[in-house]
This record gives structure tokens, sequence and C-alpha cells, in this order.
């Protein structure tokens, strides 16, 4: 089925029983599999290739060269292989500098940026699900990939070069920097923050809010800002608790030394 406002070029292929609808445009040697189901204002750009059995809603973003397998599911507004977020300078930049020196900064100079252009895409697995007005961003070189069975929420962002292993499941607002590496069976819940190049095991289990900055051993739960283990930052969230209580035993004592 074929929707007359549907634009599709003519190298095309289109599978048996897909079904296209109103506004979606569809470019050069775009593969669409049997089955799929592809909403109202969809864009798929050239070279994509879709699995049997998809499921595209309204308003999503298909870029140039992605691979997606079976029995896909992309909620309205997900974007998938836009440019990552990939600049450099030419000197040493204020970034670079402070990681180096945890904060120092020798002098603030002028600087300017300069895109690194994406030349890699994105490739996703078999019953992978993305969730509405989430983001992932098409590699620098190779390509950013997302594991069989993985289950995204919505508004979660992966940069580029990101790999995310099989059956992992990523919960809102989840951000996730350029090239990191997420092992199988990975739970992220809601607002995680995980910074670029690091590497999260096998089995890791973050609570919501956490902000990992370094790598990840497999099968660790964590907590906080930064990452603890789970039983760690409980300890520092009673420890906090304790603090007024502690402040004015403190004061008491201050008085009493005073008076000797």
């Amino acid at each position: 089925q074929l929707h007359p406002m549907a634009v599709v070029d003519p190298t095309a292929e289109i599978g048996a029983g897909a079904a296209i609808g109103p506004f979606v445009v569809i470019g050069a040697g775009v593969r669409i599999g049997p089955g799929a189901r592809i909403a109202s204002h969809v864009s798929i750009a050239e070279g994509a290739t879709i699995g049997a059995d998809a499921m595209i809603l309204q308003g999503a973003r298909i870029g140039p060269g992605v691979t997606i397998g079976d029995r896909f599911i992309c909620q309205p507004g997900a974007s998938i292989g836009g440019d990552g977020f990939s600049f450099v300078t030419p000197q040493q930049s204020g970034v670079e500098e402070i990681r180096t020196t945890l904060g120092q900064r020798e002098e603030i100079r002028q600087q300017s940026w300069t895109r690194i252009h994406s030349l890699g895409s994105v490739t996703l697995g078999d019953d992978v699900e993305v969730g509405a007005n989430a983001t992932i961003d098409r590699g620098t070189i190779r390509d950013t990939s997302v594991g069989s069975g993985t289950k995204i929420d919505n508004l979660v962002q992966l940069g580029h070069n990101v790999q995310v292993g099989r059956d992992c499941l990523l919960c809102g607002q989840v951000g996730v920097a350029g090239s990191t590496r997420i092992g199988n069976r990975v739970v992220l819940a809601g607002q995680v923050g995980v910074s670029d190049n690091i590497f999260i095991g096998d089995d890791v289990i973050a609570g919501g809010g956490t902000k990992i900055f370094s790598n990840v051993p497999a099968g660790r739960t964590i907590l906080g800002n930064p990452a603890v283990k789970m039983e760690t930052q409980m300890e520092i969230n009673k420890a906090l608790r304790r603090l007024p209580r502690l402040a004015a035993t403190v004061a008491e004592l201050q008085k009493l030394v005073s008076k000797l």
C-alpha cells in the first residue's frame, strides 16, 4: 500500500505487504522489508535499509546509509543518523587543558571550533525500539551501533561512535557521550549521564540520575554523582542526613571548649 501523497525514489525497493503513509519521503536506493509500516511525514534518506515488519511512526527521520534490523519500532519524532557533535580546535582547547590539569588554566585564549564530518552511519539490530524524540548520531568513521533487543526510551541521546550491546534498557533522558561502549543487558535508569570514551561492562545497572565518568566493571550496581557502588551511595546519603545533627553537636562542643 503506497499512499498517493508519498514521495518514493524510483530506485527504492519496497517489500511485499509494506504500507507507506502520506507525505513520506523515501530516498534513492532505500530498501524496506516486507510488512513494514511507515506512518505519515517520515523521511528515509538515501541508502538506508529497514528490515521486515518495522513500524516507524509519524515524523521520524532516518539518515543516509542507516541499517535497521527486523521488527523495529520507532516512536514519533525520533532521529536516527544525524551528524555527530564532533568539533576540534587548531590548538589545545580549554576543555582538553582542564582534563589534564584537573581545572587549572594557564591562560584563557580565543578559540574557534572546526567541524569533523560524520562519514559513518548507524546500525541497529533486530527487535530494537526507539522512543519519541530520541536521537542517535551517526559515527565519525565507523557506525554508531545498537545491539538486538535493546529498548530506548523517549528523549534518549546516543552520541557518535557509541556502541550499545544486546538487550539493554535505556530509560528517559539518558545521555551517552561519543565513543562510549556499553555491554549487554545494561540498564540505565532515567537521566543517567555517561561521559565519552569509557566502557560499561555487561549487566551493569545504574540508578536514576547517576553520572558515570569512568569505566564500570561488569555486574556492578551503581548510583550517585559521581557514580559509586549503590551501597556506598546509600551510606553517603545517610551520612548527609546526619550532618545537621553533627553540626549542632560540634557547635555545642565549641562552646564548652571556649569556656575551658
